[in-house]
């Protein structure tokens, strides 16, 4: 049976923690330290599930690794027991897929591991508010039913877009599983290379629309008049439109489209309905539309090359994807996963698994990245076809990173490799609704600043120390925290 901790007055709100680490109850208690509760734990799936026809809670927190099964599973009948308690899902750092499943299911918020403390504090006292809210008026109440019917039985290929520890990335999970179900329009934002047609991908495939064709567009690849016959078919000549009947149709670059035909695909936006080249009557289009962009379309709304009315109705639901150089935390999950999917090319030369030496990690950690995965990828590849799959050292990354870039990075100095364009920093994690800014901000400024100086110093790390007035094992603690260096493996 669930266990009550510390007596407390009946009316008090009620926390259930579903989980069978001890540790994650404590860090939970203290968090709601200041906050008149009573809490309940239960050690697995089946006796949360007991507790809460028992007792109806006012808040649950729920683990996803339960020893009777997924935490999601259990997350699907609580909605059907409790479809008005708000769930704060708890799940290991990194895993995007599940975050997007947990936010489909309705879950108030998911927290990734290890469990921030305030955060929690904070994000349990929104869920009791709500929960207070929807009490008091009947009318907030709702079910859940709707988007745990359309759970998929297993889980999609992990991508590149959906490895990520960073906050921005985070946000982007969240924003995934919010509106994955809804059959709205989505525009995405951000540099090539950072995973926009990826994410298209995740979002067909956890919306209702998943067992219909995905059908992409690149409209660059088209003169305008070619281009609207493409979309749009003719009367006897279907279009994308009517190819993705059923599934979703995603438009790449779409900033990039005249005026002219910017006008015609209004109507699809607004109405859900087009006009097929030469048609008489308009059409209803059955199908979900994802913009992709890679250029800020603000810019182009000012210039007059963008119809303001096209872009206010792009934005209805934006996802922003961060570039790699404001997500470098990321990079050593991101290397260990490009990594893994070049696997045949360091099999071939009969390695089991390469290794990153410290000094190539911490060349790898520092670099720009114009290119962002795009480029990671190509880099990792390239050396390990010199190698031979082996050990990958900083000399075998200097040709390749030093030279000059191809891609240049957006809004950056000619030094941009240390600079941070901070309205646009800022306005990606207000926007994804933080309450870490400070932290971030002070994160950021620590890795462009050891970035610069180690850079001075060639990588001696002694010299760097003195210069920054610290001593070199608190330069390497931070190097470690910001993973711009490897933690040491004993290896010689």
């Amino acid at each position: 049976m669930p266990a009550a901790l510390g007596p407390a007055p009946a009316d008090c709100p009620s926390v259930l923690v579903i989980d069978d680490d001890p540790l994650i109850s404590v860090v939970v208690r203290r968090a709601l330290e200041g906050i008149n509760h009573r809490m309940r734990t239960a050690l697995d799936g089946k006796l949360g599930l007991d507790a809460i026809s028992t007792e109806q809670p006012d808040v649950i927190v729920l683990d996803n690794v339960l020893p009777d099964g997924l935490g999601v599973e259990v997350l699907e009948q609580i909605h059907q027991l409790a479809p008005n308690v708000p769930v704060l899902f708890v799940t290991a750092r990194g895993s995007g897929s599940t975050a997007i499943e947990a936010m489909k299911l309705c879950a108030f918020d998911y927290l990734p591991k290890p469990l921030d403390p305030p955060k929690l504090k904070s994000q349990i006292r929104r869920a009791l508010s709500l929960r207070q809210l929807i009490q008091s008026d009947p009318t907030l109440s709702h079910s859940g039913d709707a988007r745990s019917a359309d759970a998929p039985t297993e889980p999609p290929p992990t991508s590149d877009a959906l490895v990520g520890e960073c906050p921005a990335m985070q946000s982007v999970f969240k924003a995934i599983g919010k509106v994955a179900s809804q059959n709205v329009a989505v525009l995405l934002r951000g540099e090539h290379g950072t995973g926009k047609e990826a994410i298209a991908r995740e979002i067909h495939f956890h919306s209702q629309r998943k067992t219909g064709p995905l059908v992409k567009i690149h409209c660059p690849a088209f003169e305008e008049r070619q281009l609207e016959l493409e979309i749009f078919g003719t009367e006897s000549q279907p279009g994308k439109i009517e190819e993705a009947a059923g599934g979703t149709l995603v438009l790449q670059e779409i900033g990039g489209l005249g005026l002219s035909l910017q006008s015609k695909l209004l109507p699809l936006f607004r109405d859900g309905a087009y006009l097929p080249v030469g048609g008489a009557a308009p059409r209803r289009a059955d199908c979900r539309v994802i913009s992709i962009t890679g250029e800020p379309l603000e810019a182009r709304v000012r210039s007059g090359d963008f119809r303001s009315d096209l872009y206010y109705t792009l934005g209805a639901f934006v996802i922003t994807l961060p570039p790699l150089r404001q997500r470098r935390g990321d990079l050593p999950l991101l290397i260990a996963h490009s990594l893994n999917k070049l696997r045949p090319i360091y099999k071939e030369f009969g390695v089991e698994q390469p290794r990153v030496s410290e000094a190539a990690m911490q060349s790898l950690c520092s670099h720009v990245w114009p290119g962002n995965i795009d480029e990671l990828e190509s880099v990792l590849k390239r050396a390990l076809v010199e190698q031979k799959g082996h050990i990958l050292l900083a000399a075998d990354l200097r040709d390749v990173l030093s030279g000059d870039p191809v891609v240049q990075p957006s809004e950056e100095s000619d030094d941009g490799q240390y600079t941070t364009d901070w309205v646009s920093f800022a306005q990606l994690r207000i926007d994804g609704g933080t309450d870490t800014l400070h932290a971030d901000a002070i994160e950021e400024a620590e890795r462009k600043l050891f970035a610069r100086v180690l850079s001075h110093t060639g990588g001696n790390q002694a010299h760097a120390a003195r210069l920054l007035g610290i001593t070199r094992a608190s330069l390497r603690k931070k190097l470690r925290m910001y993973s711009m260096a490897p933690k040491p493996s004993g290896d010689s």
